[in-house]
């Protein structure tokens, strides 16, 4: 009798363990015009570079992507848990809204929470793309700039 209660609680946990929600991945398809232009500057920057994506919604129907190099840790943490993608050439290339940077910390969000209550300080970080290369599009995959 002890070896069967044994085995099923021993089963729970692995059962209990397996059914955490997993994150379900959203891949996004860009209009072919920009496609095409992402693909040529990813070619210049060669196989090796990191890379990750940013889009930005102007107005109702013209949006901006920011090609990036991934490089400092707030950018990081925005693209480690974003479950959004590009599919671009075959590959997924991570991707975050622009809104992510103004409306979240690049914390965890139970260590957010708290901090709430408390003196410690949470981090607000805004990210400046001034040599960033860049796509405005509008819905239709008209390029604007």
């Amino acid at each position: 009798m002890k070896k069967i209660l044994s085995i099923l609680l021993l089963n729970f946990c692995l059962f209990s363990c397996y059914s955490q929600k997993s994150n379900s991945d959203i891949i996004y398809f860009l209009p072919s015009s920009v496609n095409e232009i992402l693909i040529k500057e990813l070619q210049k920057r060669g196989p090796n570079n990191e890379t990750y994506i940013v889009l930005d919604k102007e107005n109702t129907d013209t949006y901006t992507i920011y090609l990036n190099r991934l490089s400092n840790s707030s950018e990081n943490f925005w693209v480690k848990h974003s479950n959004r993608s590009v599919f671009i050439q075959g590959k997924l290339i991570p991707l975050y809204f622009y809104s992510d940077e103004y409306f979240s910390f690049a914390e965890k969000g139970e260590t957010v929470l708290k901090k709430l209550g408390t003196e410690e300080v949470i981090k607000k970080t805004i990210n400046i793309r001034e040599n960033t290369f860049f796509i405005k599009f509008k819905l239709d995959g008209e390029i604007v700039k």
